[in-house]
């Protein structure tokens, strides 16, 4: 099985489970933040690092993240772990950011510019997109 649908199986039954107790919203802000973690280069070698045994991951994920995450996406990255499957991680919190935002009609969209833009332009093409699209927007910008 390769990596996509290993990531995007764990996305989607973490997305229904998430979706049936209505703590959607909770939960992407969970997978934000494993996202934005597990870009640390730390972070990363812990999930790899071979040395380390399943149970010993598994305490230093919920020291990491007991205080911020739902039990809910704390039990899905136990069972990752458990599953030796923690490599998974990065791809499991991105499908279930790309769910959610198809859930709730939120396009992404990226702004590169020659200049930083501020705020309030910003704000402005976040709104002509919204009307134009007629669709939330996740904009960010690249300089």
């Amino acid at each position: 099985m390769n990596e996509s649908q290993i990531s995007v199986r764990y996305a989607k039954a973490l997305f229904q489970s998430a979706s049936e107790q209505r703590i959607l919203d909770r939960v992407n802000k969970d997978m934000e933040l494993l996202s934005s973690t597990c870009k640390l280069e730390d972070f990363q070698y812990m999930l790899v690092v071979p040395t380390l045994q399943p149970s010993q991951k598994i305490k230093l994920l919920a020291s990491i993240f007991e205080k911020h995450f739902t039990k809910i996406a704390l039990s899905m990255m136990d069972l990752v772990v458990k599953n030796k499957r923690e490599a998974y991680l990065p791809g499991i919190a991105r499908n279930f950011m790309d769910f959610y935002r198809k859930e709730k009609g939120i396009s992404k969209a990226t702004l590169v510019t020659a200049q930083q833009v501020d705020e309030s332009a910003m704000e402005s093409i976040r709104a002509l997109i919204r009307k134009a699209y007629d669709s939330e927007v996740e904009l960010t910008s690249s300089v």
